[in-house]
């Protein structure tokens, strides 16, 4: 008689602290769920077509279209949004496995999570994206480099990357900041006689 073989179960446990915090975290965060703006298929004359849901009343299709692009770029123009998308994905680095559409619509997805207010926003996420995007595709060849020579050219075009990225990001954050002045304490220190030094102040615009 053949003799049955029953997969081995590892044995149930239950969560820990650490991991329930993890997941409660995970769940409080604000969600956002982007779309697709590009179609999956990629025409012979390298055309895109957008994603139109023809399910829908023409006009609210449009709407819906409208909305993706608002979302992921800023622009309140359909033509300029979908330049923007474009402009961006070209500058981003070439993966062969990954085609036109699904880089565009990567691209847009990700911006859509950065959630530009307007134009200007929209254009600093797109270089936000594409500096990193790029940075880190220099620390991976550099990591990949056989001479040491090549991996050091590699690691200080990351180097400089990242600083654009960190430029960018900083003003990204002012700029939603609008101009609020901030001021942080770090610590305050009180001597005999009742005065006191505040050290460690930030002051930020």
């Amino acid at each position: 008689m053949k003799k049955e073989i029953t997969p081995q179960i590892a044995n149930n446990r239950d969560l820990t602290i650490e991991e329930q915090k993890t997941i409660s975290n995970s769940k409080r965060k604000k969600r956002i769920k982007p779309a697709s703006i590009f179609c999956a298929h990629e025409c012979k004359e390298k055309i895109l077509d957008v994603v139109f849901d023809k399910k829908l009343a023409h006009n609210d299709a449009v709407d819906l279209l409208q909305a993706h692009l608002t979302n992921a770029t800023g622009c309140l123009d359909q033509n300029l949004g979908l330049r923007s998308l474009a402009i961006g994905a070209e500058a981003l680095p070439e993966e062969n496995d990954i085609s036109i559409p699904e880089t565009m619509n990567n691209f847009a997805k990700t911006m859509q999570v950065f959630a530009p207010e307007d134009e200007y926003e929209g254009q600093l996420i797109a270089q936000l994206i594409i500096l990193h995007e790029n940075a880190l595709k220099f620390l991976n060849r550099a990591s990949r480099a056989d001479r040491i020579d090549f991996a050091n050219v590699y690691l200080n075009g990351a180097s400089k990357l990242l600083a654009r990225h960190h430029e960018t990001l900083d003003m990204l954050l002012k700029y939603r900041r609008k101009g609020e002045q901030r001021v942080s304490v770090e610590h305050v220190h009180v001597y005999n006689g009742g005065k006191a030094i505040v050290g460690n102040i930030d002051s930020g615009g």
